[in-house]
């Protein structure tokens, strides 16, 4: 353990080295932790909520606006060994505003839901209905609501807090292996008195066989001819995997940003441990110890170091993704409706993985440095240059290498989106590899020019660049990339602003209360009339919009009324207006994610059968990712009227007046405000990780100029003994760092706009679908110009009380 005590001794006459060692790495593990940390729950939510309301089932009966109890009573009739469970179905809010779940199913036999409840003959809830308001809870969870039985509790029933609700619980069970966190179970004879809907179900779940489907969809059609019956696949994990792809994509970017700029300050801190050991190698080399074996004791002592970054940072990642849960969840609603399960749920995948990456990622920064400095002769090792190798060839290699690569997967669109998020990466890593050579020929061009002390501080930023350039690479890569972020998020709220302001042509829009789970509610038949032949009502379009799935892919089918006035507010992007019933128009994402073409014959499957459509052309639409079709309205449920009129304000106020909370009436403006503050919010969550990113660059520069200060305490000792003032030597030191800051930043310029660029011409697009306008968002440039020189300064005076 000699030479270990030996190699560690140097953090202890040099902590500023530890620090930054341990910073870099702890600091990038903790968000690399923290977001797939979020990103894991979130989608665990996600299926789990789901499952609550599926257990084992694979199909479901979902038509809109429910269906008749008879259905499934002439099923299980005329099938007794059908597997089948109805539901009814609603959202909940407690006094603290927390979301529950209520689901009304048979109790006496859980079918498809027998996941709900453990294996034991006690597990499922001892069911008495002698209470119309009586409801079961999972025991666990009883438990932390501290929900005694028999006690009651209020509840506000639906999203717009139309009435409230008073439940008592009446017992609890031993959940089995589906998640029952904010589950309220209840039998479904005591639901439909509860919810309003007697003699009505909002689904039926089946466990069936691709065979029993077939079936099953054959029987249905003649159980109601006057209501078409469609059964559609269930599967929680694959609408998971369309949560928030933007908002994810965004944040895992950020965590292999953080992770790649940590690992950059962690590997600048050991150069220069490399250069001042020099001496000590060459004399345990000398004293007899093979290379090889003083290379097993520095590897024992990164490995050590890593440990302890890694577990610093596994456990402030999941501290920050506690913080973050409740803005990642809220956002989330905004996006996908509520979910009543927002738990913070520790994978250990998630955990190992940042592990690996934070072990593995010390090891690659430094052994590779430390084996080519062990291969040299003791006596060089003694006596050779302690100014870290700069290698500049190989450097300007990679980067041409990258550059390369990244131009081949933009010329090739089939390498995906894998092939758009290496270019973004491989942009800013070349682009980070070649910074010193813009910064030696800027700072070259600039040693002649100004008064003695500033061509002194230039000649002196020149001659440290090889010890200062990783951090200044890493400061690059943060500033470069929060501009590129940035710009892209700017450009994505502008482009979505301005569609608004197209879509939202109509002066009032008009849409019934939600429906079971949050889905769109329906337009009752007397309500729409009476709306329609108002006499202050110019013109109106119905609107529906159903799901649908083409090749096995969810898309959406929209439908509304093609009146003149709504016309302008879909500009095509090519082709025509639909002219017969065949005919749709296809939304951008849908032609660019899934290769949807103008005059191409599509097979859509919804839940009135399978219907074949020609598309006509392609609208631009940033409402929904999955992909959308547009169709003239062919009649059926109404979810929203489009209503013009030469006085829409005294329209909004009679009808309210006249309907009261049946309908909602929302003008165009408020939309657009709604809309635009759930982007904002969405986004939350990725302004805040990019600070904490630039956090990370800032102290790495802090860091490099405390370590560049205690190599250049001769240097500095030689200009006061010359006749310089310890004032003056710190002036020096703090206008070096703000000038490298600022250089640093007016090069992250092209690199941040260029990232941009790839983000809104590449990423979005093959992730997305959807083409966004460029905005300059010059505020992004501004504040990089401002805040780089100014961190830089402070960063470089505290350097200079320590060491001057």
């Amino acid at each position: 353990m000699l030479p270990l005590k030996a190699l560690l001794r140097l953090y202890r006459a040099h902590p500023w080295l530890l620090l930054m060692s341990l910073a870099g790495l702890t600091l990038g593990v903790t968000l690399v932790v923290a977001i797939e940390l979020l990103n894991h729950s979130a989608r665990t939510n996600f299926v789990a909520a789901r499952s609550q309301l599926a257990g084992e089932a694979n199909y479901r009966l979902a038509p809109q606006g429910g269906l008749d109890e008879q259905v499934y009573v002439r099923l299980v009739r005329s099938q007794p060994n059908l597997d089948a469970m109805p539901e009814l179905h609603a959202w909940l809010k407690d006094e603290q505003g927390r979301s529950f779940q209520l689901l009304g199913m048979d109790l006496f036999n859980p079918g498809p839901l027998r996941r709900l409840f453990g294996d034991a003959p006690d597990s499922q809830p001892d069911v008495s209905l002698n209470r119309a308001d009586s409801v079961w809870l999972a025991a666990p969870e009883a438990r932390r609501l501290d929900w005694q039985a028999g006690q009651s509790r209020t509840f506000v029933l639906g999203d717009e807090g139309q009435r409230p609700l008073t439940l008592t619980l009446a017992g609890t069970f031993e959940p089995g292996a589906v998640p029952m966190e904010r589950l309220l179970v209840t039998d479904i004879g005591l639901a439909q008195p509860l919810l309003g809907k007697e003699g009505r179900l909002d689904r039926i779940v089946f466990k069936l066989s691709e065979q029993e489907a077939t079936a099953l969809q054959a029987a249905l059609q003649s159980y109601a001819p006057h209501q078409p019956l469609w059964l559609e696949p269930i599967s929680p994990a694959l609408d998971a995997s369309q949560l928030g792809d933007a908002l994810a994509l965004n944040l895992t970017a950020l965590s292999l940003l953080a992770m790649a700029v940590g690992l950059f300050l962690v590997f600048n801190a050991q150069r220069f441990v490399q250069s001042v050991r020099r001496p000590l190698l060459a004399q345990l080399i000398i004293l007899g110890m093979p290379p090889r074996r003083v290379l097993r004791w520095l590897t024992l002592e990164i490995l050590i170091l890593a440990t302890l970054g890694t577990l610093l940072g596994l456990l402030l990642g999941s501290l920050l993704a506690l913080a973050l849960m409740g803005q990642l969840t809220q956002a989330l609603a905004d996006l996908y409706g509520p979910n009543p399960i927002d738990l913070l749920r520790l994978s250990p995948t998630s955990l190992g993985k940042a592990l690996v990456i934070g072990l593995l990622g010390m090891l690659a920064a430094n052994l590779p440095g430390w084996w080519q400095l062990l291969r040299q002769s003791p006596l060089a090792l003694r006596e050779g240059n302690s100014r870290p190798p700069a290698h500049p060839w190989q450097r300007r290699g990679l980067a041409i290498a990258i550059l390369l690569l990244c131009a081949l997967c933009l010329w090739r669109p089939e390498t995906g989106l894998g092939g758009a998020l290496f270019v973004a990466g491989g942009w800013l890593l070349a682009m980070a590899l070649l910074l010193p050579d813009a910064l030696r020929s800027l700072l070259g061009r600039l040693r002649a020019r100004g008064p003695l002390t500033a061509r002194l501080g230039v000649a002196e930023t020149l001659y440290h660049l090889d010890r200062t350039a990783i951090a200044v690479m890493a400061l690059q890569l943060a500033i470069a990339a929060a501009i590129g972020i940035g710009v892209m998020v700017s450009s994505f709220r502008s482009s979505v602003e301005i569609w608004l302001g197209q879509r939202l042509a109509a002066d009032l829009y008009v849409t019934a209360p939600k429906g079971v789970a949050g889905s769109r509610g329906a337009l009752g038949e007397q309500t729409l009339n009476t709306i329609l032949a108002a006499p202050d009502v110019r013109a109106a379009s119905r609107r529906a919009v159903l799901p649908a799935r083409w090749q096995g892919q969810p898309i959406e089918w929209a439908q509304m009324d093609f009146i003149p006035e709504l016309k302008a507010a879909y500009p095509l992007l090519a082709g025509r207006w639909p002219a017969t019933p065949d005919e749709v128009l296809a939304s951008e994402p849908l032609t660019v994610r899934l290769g949807v073409r103008v005059g191409q014959r599509l097979e859509v499957t919804s839940e009135g059968g399978p219907r074949a459509f020609t598309v006509t052309g392609v609208y631009q639409d940033y409402g929904s990712d999955k992909g959308q079709i547009l169709h003239a309205f062919e009649g059926g449920k109404v979810q929203s009227l489009a209503l013009f009129s030469p006085d829409p304000e005294h329209l909004g106020d009679r009808l309210r007046s006249q309907f009261g909370e049946q309908v909602n009436l929302l003008p165009a403006p408020a939309i657009h405000a709604a809309a635009l503050r759930v982007f904002d919010q969405t986004f939350v969550v990725t302004e805040l990780l990019k600070l904490l990113i630039l956090g990370i660059a800032f102290v790495g520069i802090g860091s490099a100029f405390m370590v560049l200060g205690l190599a250049r305490r001769g240097e500095l000792q030689t200009l006061q003994s010359l006749g310089l003032s310890p004032r003056h030597c710190r002036r020096l030191l703090v206008w070096q760092g703000a000038g490298l800051g600022l250089l640093t930043a007016i090069l992250a310029l092209p690199v941040g706009y260029g990232l941009a660029w790839v983000l809104i011409e590449v990423v979005n697009p093959r992730a997305f679908g959807w083409r966004l306008a460029f905005e300059a968002a010059p505020l992004h440039a501004v504040t990089a110009l401002l805040l780089a020189p100014v961190c830089g300064a402070l960063a470089s005076w505290y350097a200079a009380r320590r060491v001057v």
